[in-house]
């Protein structure tokens, strides 16, 4: 996942709703007083609406999208599912979710002038990442849980963000879903449901539904010299 990704304007009205729809209302009804980045360019450093459990029930909050763990040298904006290691402490007290609409990669043999969006056919309003987050200072900060790509869209990148089906939020908030079932199962839910195509390239501060409306390249005919 190359950190770019599309939240769109749901309100925390509106994303608080979703959440009692998967979860049964097992959510807290307490709104973050910050708000999140909305819009369809959020970049690493943004903050983004964010899911944890607490005790019984869901909480929305927000988190900034860049954890800093003193362990690394560098702050981390994606997690690898396979690096159970480094992350064992946040498998056990740190799962999260991150809401969004979809996201981005850019293919390595296409450059940056041919981003790629990719988002799942489902019909709930928004999907939702599995990531990691810390608390410092009572300041929430996170990561994106990452996996292999499905085959489906494999050609595109050699990782993609963990999306989860609704069947698989509360077990990952909860902490029920242990690590050999995650590396498994999670991010498969939505194989052959993948939908992509590329964008207009994506420019500093640029925003609005018109970055993720399908882009046909110009061809070059000709080459000056």
């Amino acid at each position: 996942m190359c950190g770019k990704f599309a939240a769109g304007h749901l309100t925390q009205r509106e994303m608080l709703a979703i959440l009692e729809h998967f979860l049964y209302g097992k959510v807290s009804p307490h709104l973050p007083e910050s708000l999140p980045s909305s819009g369809y360019n959020i970049s690493p450093t943004n903050r983004v609406g964010m899911v944890r459990w607490d005790g019984e029930t869901a909480e929305l909050t927000t988190a900034r999208w860049q954890l800093r763990d003193p362990r690394s040298t560098k702050p981390v904006i994606n997690s690898k599912i396979e690096n159970v290691g480094f992350w064992q402490e946040y498998w056990d007290r740190g799962r999260c979710l991150v809401p969004a609409v979809g996201y981005y990669e850019w293919p390595k043999d296409q450059g940056h002038d041919c981003p790629v969006y990719i988002s799942v056919k489902h019909n709930a309003p928004a999907m939702f990442f599995a990531g990691f987050y810390r608390t410092d200072d009572g300041n929430h900060s996170c990561t994106i849980l990452t996996c292999k790509p499905s085959p489906q869209i494999a050609h595109i990148h050699n990782r993609m963000p963990v999306i989860l089906t609704p069947g698989e939020i509360e077990n990952w908030l909860s902490g029920v879903t242990t690590v050999q079932d995650a590396q498994q199962t999670m991010g498969t839910g939505y194989e052959g449901r993948f939908d992509y195509h590329t964008v207009k390239p994506i420019k500093r501060g640029a925003d609005g539904e018109s970055l993720i409306e399908p882009y046909t390249p110009p061809v070059q005919t000709g080459f000056d010299f």
